[in-house]
């Protein structure tokens, strides 16, 4: 959260901003903390975006990315990328298991990972082909976490094995041809990730530390 003194310059846009809600306007001011020109490397992204929240997502705590904007301005390319210019999931997941690995003498990581689709409010399992053409369910247990009841689990073992599967599930991807693109995806695409923690030497019934990175390509506007 970024919470500026009073006398950063920053702070007066945050006043005008509480000042003028009730207000009709057509100016708005919108925040933003970093602008990307077209010389921007794929590594730039990741470092500048999503790199920092890995630890914190080692560390217990959930964290979301997403790619939002008009449709063929780059999104899918973004989040997932070319095999010659690897996007944030490849990145991300390079970096994580590199993470696991130097950790693996104290902690015990179980990575599993879930890739769906939401299309005309249908949730479908993009790792399941010719599933339910209803489309799976919302679920919500005792404690109030809301779930997708159906949805299948995998365990990768490496980066390689993460990007298969998002290869295999894009392939059946929603998409239609629009003025702007010719394969535009129509359907928001939601990549989470689980992290399951344990220390090594702990007890047998200490619980595992749970944390969630959920990496999403929503659809073009």
């Amino acid at each position: 959260i970024f919470d500026p003194p009073e006398d950063h310059p920053v702070h007066k846009y945050g006043r005008a901003a509480v000042s003028n809600m009730g207000k009709r306007s057509k100016d708005q001011t919108f925040g933003f903390d970093r602008v990307f020109d077209d010389n921007t490397t794929q590594g730039e992204v990741y470092e500048s975006t999503t790199r920092g929240l890995l630890d914190s997502v080692m560390e217990g705590y959930n964290a979301t990315v997403f790619a939002y904007g008009a449709t063929g301005c780059g999104k899918t390319h973004t989040i997932t990328g070319t095999a010659q210019q690897p996007g944030i999931i490849f990145l991300t997941m390079q970096e994580l298991f590199e993470k696991i690995a130097e950790r693996s003498d104290e902690k015990h990581t179980e990575v599993s990972l879930s890739y769906l689709e939401i299309y005309n409010e249908t949730i479908r399992d993009l790792l399941v082909p010719g599933g339910s053409k209803q489309g799976l369910m919302l679920r919500e247990d005792a404690n109030q976490a809301v779930s997708v009841a159906g949805l299948s689990s995998h365990h990768p073992k490496d980066v390689q094995e993460v990007m298969d599967m998002i290869v295999k599930g894009n392939e059946y991807r929603t998409v239609s041809p629009t003025a702007a693109n010719a394969t535009s995806s129509r359907s928001h695409a939601v990549l989470q990730i689980n992290l399951a923690q344990k220390d090594r030497n702990a007890d047998v019934n200490e619980p595992h530390t749970m944390a969630s990175l959920s990496i999403i390509d929503l659809a073009g506007s």
